[in-house]
């Protein structure tokens, strides 16, 4: 419990904090073990030269035993040494070891036998490092010689060596940290700028872009990738509000002419025609305006991936000959033809049999009332997917609406005020496509007409 209040105070430190204290923590654990490092490793070279002193003195002294009687180690010159017996009486000493005993006698009896060691004894005059080692005196009698060692040397250079890292560790940590909060504000700082300039881009000012650093890493690439969805965003309302526009202009034409008729219905001098013709004027426009509201709203589905589909194998060639069919009517006003074009035996898609119909008019009727001549249907299979196309012979698309003709309300002005429609065709065609795993697309022929199009999986 108490480490999960501990985590969760440490996840609300700003990132420089949280950064400073991850990158004292390490400092702080490299520090320890190069510290424990180098003292043990100072220890271990000190330990060695005394072992080292040590050993050659019981060397000397042993040369001095056998040659001689044991005696002679009081004038070798030797601090502290001692001879013992086999059973382990002191047998010579130094003058300055007089007075105590190196060795135990259980430790003398062993030394007679092996080489004995003692790492650390206190005596009367200090601490001591203690070697012994058997000889043989004169006579063949076994003793042993043992020697000590005063550790002061030693100690004192330890103590001054943990007094030097006790300084400098703290100190070389409280730099590190210094350094690490440095480097972390520096790192950070372009993520600042990028926040400061974040809190003044608004839905007025989306065109402001977000500042990028110049290094190539990966608070640039995040700069670059904010900077992106900016402009996607800054798009998207861009095309809403041209949506609300569009829709309302679209809108406002039908409320003015409803508006009119039901003015001119109520007068009291209309006859039953005109009254008739009124009422069926107004009708028509309620009927657009239906047709606008729903067309929207399927738009909307789509755009939350909540458009129904009941999606079956559907034959391409019978779903072109019921267009063609439903649309000859509408043709024949117009006095235009549909013919079907190439399309091959079996092919099937599959897709929802009513928006794949749906599609097919809005590509049908676009063809009718943006282009002229023969409309022509047919189809392709290319990539595992069935591309219907719609064709005329007229003058194909603008070059300003042709990037943007499946563009909600992109038919332009012009094709607003001389053609009826909401302008949401062609929206509703890549909606319906994209919905069911398709695409679409749009061209100009090179001779003469457009070329619109919508892909759907294809069976088999």
């Amino acid at each position: 419990m108490a480490r999960s209040r501990w985590s969760l105070r440490f996840a609300r430190l700003p990132i420089r904090a949280r950064l400073t204290i991850a990158f004292a923590g390490v400092m702080l654990a490299v520090l320890g073990a190069a510290g424990v490092f180098l003292y043990v490793q100072f220890r271990s070279d000190l330990d060695a030269q005394v072992d080292a002193s040590l050993r050659v003195e019981v060397d000397n002294l042993k040369a001095l035993v056998e040659a001689g009687p044991p005696g002679a180690v009081a004038s070798s010159g030797a601090p502290f040494a001692h001879v013992y017996g086999e059973n382990g009486q002191l047998v010579a000493s130094t003058r300055r070891a007089e007075g105590s005993r190196l060795l135990s006698v259980r430790e003398a009896r062993r030394a007679v036998r092996q080489p004995e060691r003692v790492a650390r004894r206190t005596l009367p005059f200090g601490d001591v490092r203690i070697r012994a080692f058997p000889a043989t005196a004169p006579g063949g009698r076994r003793i042993a010689v043992a020697v000590a060692g005063t550790l002061a040397l030693r100690d004192h250079e330890l103590a001054r060596l943990r007094t030097l890292l006790l300084i400098a560790g703290p100190l070389a940590l409280l730099l590190a940290s210094i350094a690490g909060y440095e480097l972390a504000r520096a790192a950070l700082l372009p993520v600042e700028r990028m926040r400061a300039q974040a809190e003044r881009i608004t839905d007025r000012r989306l065109s402001e872009r977000l500042p990028v650093p110049d290094p190539l890493d990966e608070i640039g690439a995040l700069g670059r990738t904010l900077n992106v969805m900016l402009a996607r965003v800054e798009a998207v309302l861009e095309r809403e509000r041209r949506l609300v526009s569009d829709a309302s202009h679209e809108l406002r034409t039908p409320l003015t002419t409803l508006r009119a008729e039901v003015d001119l219905a109520l007068r009291g001098d209309r006859d039953p025609v005109e009254l008739r013709a009124a009422l069926e004027s107004a009708a028509e426009e309620a009927l657009r305006m239906t047709r606008l509201a729903d067309d929207l709203l399927v738009l909307a589905r789509a755009d939350e991936g909540r458009l129904p589909l009941r999606p079956a194998p559907l034959v391409v060639r019978d779903m072109l000959e019921a267009a063609a069919t439903r649309a000859r009517a509408a043709a024949a006003m117009r006095e235009r033809s549909i013919v079907i074009g190439g399309v091959a035996l079996g092919m099937a898609v599959h897709a929802d049999p009513d928006r794949t119909a749906q599609a097919l008019d809005n590509l049908i009727a676009n063809a009718l009332s943006y282009g002229e001549g023969t409309v022509t249907l047919s189809s392709r299979a290319e990539d595992g997917l069935v591309e219907l196309h719609v064709t005329d012979e007229g003058r194909g698309f603008p070059d300003h609406l042709l990037q943007r003709a499946f563009e909600r309300f992109g038919r332009g002005a012009e094709a607003r005020a001389g053609e009826p429609g909401s302008g949401l065709g062609l929206a509703l065609v890549e909606a319906v496509a994209t919905a069911q795993g398709g695409q679409v697309g749009a061209r100009n022929l090179p001779e003469a007409g457009a070329d619109v199009w919508m892909a759907l999986p294809r069976v088999g």
